[in-house]
């Protein structure tokens, strides 16, 4: 997570969608747990996120369910956040010390503070606002039940369910990576190929969320000597989301100059499919691959060669001098 209410910070988010409540319960010392999920008046109605599409200027009411699964009384804050990628693709919410400018000012909750008897459930409403001015496209946040625990660092575990909104009006899918950068790592060996590290940066330039799958290719001239990888699964990038990508591509022959793509492709945002709809984005760079295991060794072949002929010819001058004998006085 983020910066800390204090000076620590430990967060038990689990903001999964796939789970059959919208968040697992977090443990806090001992038997204290809890979850939250999306509800109606009357408690949880199963759905697994928040998910809604708005008109800029509305007004929306709905329900959040606060469940003491422990023993012990609780008292937790309830509280919106916008969400963020963090550098390896996560989910994450901004900390509660950190501006949201989106939908953490949008929700206000009418129990921002609650006591939980020992398994009980609290069905909490709450109101999103969307501002005349919101721009269109996707904002993601989520809906947080917090615990804070006073000690000699004070602590903050919370739970949250997530928020998908997407205003009404253009969407504007946009994909873009940064100049890849690249080194060639040759072997000992000088008939065996080398390695290429590869770091490449992913940026959601548009207003939707995208799932990305990401690759990185490698070829030398003429395409020749060319290796790829492709990712094996999709990352959700936020709209204004920055994911970094590191990978070492094996095989690969020192070849001279070779090009490095570093590429994203755009598979599907908010469920639907993108196939075809939005061009894979890629940037590229050069790395010199020089065999210097290959070269050293052509150059100790030849220093050997050289001090072998040179041995050679020492010695049939040395043959010549003794069968002609010493020169006459």
């Amino acid at each position: 997570m983020r910066s800390p209410l204090a000076a620590a910070l430990i967060v038990a988010l689990a903001l999964v969608s796939a789970t059959p409540a919208a968040a697992q319960p977090a443990q806090e010392d001992g038997r204290l747990t809890w979850s939250v999920a999306p509800a109606n008046a009357a408690g949880p109605n199963g759905r697994t996120q928040f998910d809604y599409v708005v008109e800029p200027g509305m007004r929306y009411d709905d329900h959040i369910a606060v469940r003491n699964l422990g023993e012990g009384e609780l008292t937790v804050d309830l509280y919106a956040a916008d969400a963020v990628n963090t550098a390896t693709g996560g989910f994450d919410l901004l900390a509660r010390d950190e501006p949201s400018p989106s939908l953490g000012a949008w929700i206000s909750v009418t129990q921002p503070k609650i006591v939980l008897k020992p398994r009980s459930t609290t069905v909490v409403p709450f109101r999103m606002t969307v501002p005349p001015d919101a721009e269109p496209g996707d904002h993601v946040g989520g809906l947080v039940a917090a615990l804070t625990t006073n000690a000699q660092v004070q602590v903050e575990r919370r739970v949250g369910a997530r928020l998908y909104v997407r205003v009404a009006g253009p969407v504007t899918p946009n994909l873009r990576v940064d100049q890849p950068t690249a080194g060639y790592r040759g072997t000992a060996n000088p008939a065996a190929p080398g390695e290429v590290d590869v770091t490449w940066t992913v940026v959601n330039d548009g207003n939707v969320r995208l799932a990305v799958r990401p690759s990185v290719r490698v070829e030398g001239l003429f395409g020749l000597g060319g290796t790829r990888w492709t990712g094996d699964t999709a990352t959700e990038l936020l709209p204004g989301g920055a994911i970094t990508f590191t990978r070492t591509l094996t095989g690969v022959w020192p070849l001279g100059p070779l090009t490095v793509h570093g590429e994203a492709e755009p598979l599907a945002s908010a469920g639907q499919d993108l196939a075809g709809a939005v061009t894979t984005a890629t940037a590229k760079t050069t790395v010199w691959a020089i065999p210097w295991s290959a070269l050293g060794a052509l150059l100790l072949l030849t220093a050997i060669l050289v001090a072998l002929w040179r041995v050679r010819r020492r010695i049939r001058q040395l043959t010549r001098a003794a069968e002609t004998g010493p020169n006459p006085q």
